[in-house]
């Protein structure tokens, strides 16, 4: 795992976020859910995203109170992670350590279940559509698309590739 000084080098992608600062607060909690749906990841806040330029953060410890107060008020299913504080080049910087979620899918709670569900795509935060979210649900119930009960299809459906055997024989091992 690489050190906070070594994220700096590091581009964003799927797994990492710069933040200058808490000024979009909506932009911040979207990477948390994305990074909590996908692959989790790290947000870096107090470093200009483009430049990588390391700016402090005037009041570090109320910035974090107010940073958990909105992860803890602003997404559904309850999302925990670990926030730090953490000094790179001398100046206080928060870092967001998000971990894969097995509760997912987790939302914006004012974006509601089915249009404030993200994901990451590379390094960008992607809406998740029916199809994803639906996948989403399924990953964590541990049931695959293959695995999903098809109760349209009938018995000559199902039996289709079986015609050479004995289709009746395979019936009654199943009854």
């Amino acid at each position: 795992m690489l050190s906070p000084s070594d994220l700096l080098t590091q581009p964003e992608g799927k797994t990492l976020e710069f933040k200058r600062d808490l000024s979009s607060p909506k932009n911040i909690l979207k990477t948390i859910v994305a990074f909590a749906n996908t692959a989790g990841g790290r947000i870096i806040i107090g470093v200009e995203d483009t430049t990588r330029t390391v700016t402090d953060i005037a009041d570090p410890f109320g910035e974090e109170e107010r940073l958990c107060s909105l992860i803890a008020d602003s997404i559904v299913p309850r999302l925990v992670p670990d926030v730090d504080l953490i000094s790179i080049e001398d100046q206080t910087l928060l870092m967001v350590q998000v971990y894969p979620s097995g509760q997912r899918p987790h939302f914006l709670k004012k974006e509601g279940p089915v249009e404030g569900v993200y994901v990451r795509l590379g390094s960008t935060n992607r809406k998740a559509d029916r199809e994803l979210i639906a996948e989403l649900n399924r990953s964590c119930s541990g049931i695959s698309y293959d695995e999903m009960p098809m109760p349209e299809l009938s018995l000559d459906a199902l039996f289709l590739d079986l015609k050479p055997f004995n289709k009746i024989h395979i019936l009654s091992i199943l009854n």
